[in-house]
């Protein structure tokens, strides 16, 4: 995701700005602020260092590029205008839909609630699931630093906050995840750690991470309302969603003129004709 949204970018900023420059190419610089409004924080988040250098050289390899087409007169290319037209056609519509469609408010927490009751057997775990906090150090030192620190009293939040802790990256908002969905090599680490408990510092790649089980639900328990509130109303608010937009698309039929010839279009293609 953080990946195409880059590859997507045509340029960043192009004055001086007062958040951090983190790239630049010729004129086009690539700050802290443009990289944050590009990816998700989940996302930031959720990278390594080595992973972040990747992303910025690649917004830098596209820029290179994009400045090149564009000093060769391509941003003048029927091809490209058309392409814009295109995908600006699909954006009008998609913001439109997500105005007009809002159906999340249109769902009840009585719905919801019946809905989990009523589907218990879809909500129960086929295998065991851990909830846990993980953070990425760039070595050894730092990440035994932080681990006396968290059971010194502090809480995740604020060893990520401490510098001297070196903390690079951090997922504190995991949710219940089977050792495959967790990964090859972190699964197994993850699942080694007691409920509870804070690991020893773990060699992961070219990292180091320490791992704090939150939780650990077996298999045959039933996820609680909570953990699964999300995925019950994206269930709800997808079969509403295609009944409104039905009854939209009904509505917009009824008051504009539409006619379809396809017996034509095939004609003018030298295709047979409909039977």
């Amino acid at each position: 995701m953080l990946l195409a949204a880059l590859i997507l970018s045509e340029g960043c900023t192009q004055q001086p700005q007062s958040s951090a420059v983190i790239a630049q190419v010729g004129n086009t610089a690539l700050t802290v602020e443009d990289l944050r409004s590009l990816v998700p924080d989940e996302v930031l988040k959720g990278a390594s260092q080595s992973e972040l250098v990747e992303y910025v050289n690649q917004w830098m390899r596209t820029e290179l590029l994009f400045q090149a087409a564009q000093a060769m007169g391509y941003g003048r290319d029927p091809r490209v205008e058309h392409r814009v037209m295109e995908a600006r056609r699909d954006i009008l519509v998609d913001v439109f839909l997500e105005d007009e469609l809002d159906i999340e408010p249109l769902i009840s927490e009585e719905e919801i609630a019946s809905f989990y009751e009523n589907n218990l057997a879809s909500f129960t775990r086929s295998e065991t699931e851990v909830q846990a906090a993980i953070l990425w150090f760039e070595d050894a030192d730092h990440a035994e630093r932080a681990r006396r620190s968290l059971n010194g009293g502090m809480s995740l939040a604020e060893v990520v906050a401490d510098s001297s802790c070196g903390v690079v990256a951090s997922d504190l908002e995991s949710q219940y995840l089977s050792r495959l969905e967790f990964g090859e090599g972190l699964g197994d680490a993850v699942f080694g750690v007691r409920a509870g408990t804070v690991s020893r510092p773990i060699h992961m790649g070219d990292a180091y991470i320490l791992i704090r089980v939150i939780d650990r639900k077996e298999a045959g328990t039933v996820r609680s309302l909570q953990v699964v509130r999300d995925e019950i109303v994206m269930r709800l608010a997808s079969d509403l969603w295609e009944m409104k937009l039905d009854e939209m698309l009904a509505r917009l039929l009824e008051q504009t003129d539409v006619s379809i010839n396809v017996e034509a279009g095939l004609e003018a293609l030298g295709r047979e004709r409909l039977p």
